[in-house]
């Protein structure tokens, strides 16, 4: 527009064109902007409720270890419980095995090389 055109309208009726597209863009960003947030503030909370979760996890986990080991000493107290009791069984089904064994003299050979054995 030339100034006479601008002349003949008068200075109230002449409007500058809006930017639609850059409004639209503004308008778009700030919806996506909103978007984003939302979801950044729900994955937030659902990383502290996995991290809370998993030290739920680490400390059942520990305290299985701590039985596990527990269980474990337990074991081998019993195992050589177990292997003394049987050393004592041993020894004293040999001692009753010796007593009812009689022990009869070894007689010698007679020098004729004949059995003293009577038949």
């Amino acid at each position: 527009m030339d100034e006479a055109e601008m002349d003949l309208r008068g200075p109230d009726l002449v409007r500058p064109q809006r930017p639609w597209a850059l409004i639209g863009a503004a308008l778009l960003l700030v919806v996506l902007a909103a978007v984003l947030w939302a979801k950044w503030s729900e994955s937030r909370g659902e990383v502290e409720r996995l991290r809370s979760e998993l030290k739920v996890v680490y400390s059942e986990a520990e305290a299985l270890r701590t039985l596990a080991a527990q269980a474990q000493q337990r074991v081998t107290i019993l195992e050589k419980q177990v292997q003394g009791i049987r050393t004592e069984r041993d020894e004293a089904n040999t001692r009753a095995t010796e007593r009812m064994v009689p022990k009869t003299p070894a007689k010698a050979p007679s020098k004729s090389g004949k059995s003293t054995i009577p038949r």
